[in-house]
């Protein structure tokens, strides 16, 4: 009967080619490289050439990743902990100079497959990006969409806000300085970001890591943290909203 079965769904699929194509999911038609097609593909709209990564996928069997490839499986292990999905998607589907992203909102990590020629650069993007993933832990969880620093700027070498302090005011976007220096400090550590997302996975990383004055505000202002020996007292959020959860 298998064979059978086997045989009768070739006849069809022969006789009926527009039928079976007509079945699959039609992909949005995006200008490649813009901010519409990051989106479709952040929306998981656009599919095709969107590659779901796994601890055992083929696209890190390449020789050349065997001195990374042991803390980049510790890393989307972690993730997949927190049910963050990783996927590796063709650069079309980025904006020029994109190479990586997490959206909070959605909690899904996005790497550039150009990247995958580098195995070096891609384990410092996922190191990068990982940490945003972080960074979600400790404002709140991953069940809200806040974002908060695990460092202090104080606390990130001078070189690193510098760098990323040019990078970014030169694409207008001064306000991503603390996140973004945060992760890229990250971002040349070896291990740290697989740690703190296994942390993460374990409970509130606010109860692991002490967060930085002004998280720790938030935190209490959330009431997901107790006011601290009369240091922090409790001061409703502004942004209430944002301390519930939900993706605004």
């Amino acid at each position: 009967m298998k064979k059978l079965f086997t045989s009768i769904g070739l006849v069809l699929s022969l006789a009926f080619p527009a039928i079976a194509s007509s079945l699959e999911p039609k992909q949005p038609t995006v200008r490649p490289y813009s901010a519409e097609a990051m989106g479709c593909m952040i929306l998981l709209e656009c599919t095709e050439g969107v590659e779901k990564l796994t601890v055992d996928s083929e696209l890190l069997k390449d020789p050349d990743f065997d001195p990374f490839r042991e803390e980049l499986k510790r890393i989307i292990a972690a993730l997949d902990s927190v049910n963050v999905p990783v996927y590796v998607a063709e650069e079309r589907y980025f904006t020029p100079r994109t190479v990586g992203l997490y959206k909070p909102n959605y909690n899904r990590f996005f790497v550039n497959e150009t990247l995958l020629k580098d195995p070096r650069e891609f384990l410092g993007t996922m190191r990068h990006e990982g940490w945003h993933v972080v960074q979600d832990c400790m404002g709140g969880g991953l069940k809200t969409s806040f974002m908060a620093q695990v460092h202090q700027d104080s606390e990130i070498p001078a070189w690193v806000m510098k760098q990323t302090r040019l990078t970014y005011e030169s694409m207008m976007q001064s306000r991503a300085i603390p996140w973004e220096a945060d992760a890229n400090w990250a971002e040349e550590q070896s291990n740290v970001t697989a740690e703190k997302l296994e942390m993460c996975s374990k409970g509130p990383l606010w109860e692991q890591i002490r967060p930085t004055p002004m998280t720790m505000d938030w935190l209490i202002g959330c009431g997901w943290m107790k006011p601290q020996e009369g240091k922090y007292p409790y001061y409703p959020n502004k942004k209430v909203e944002y301390c519930t959860e939900g993706k605004y």
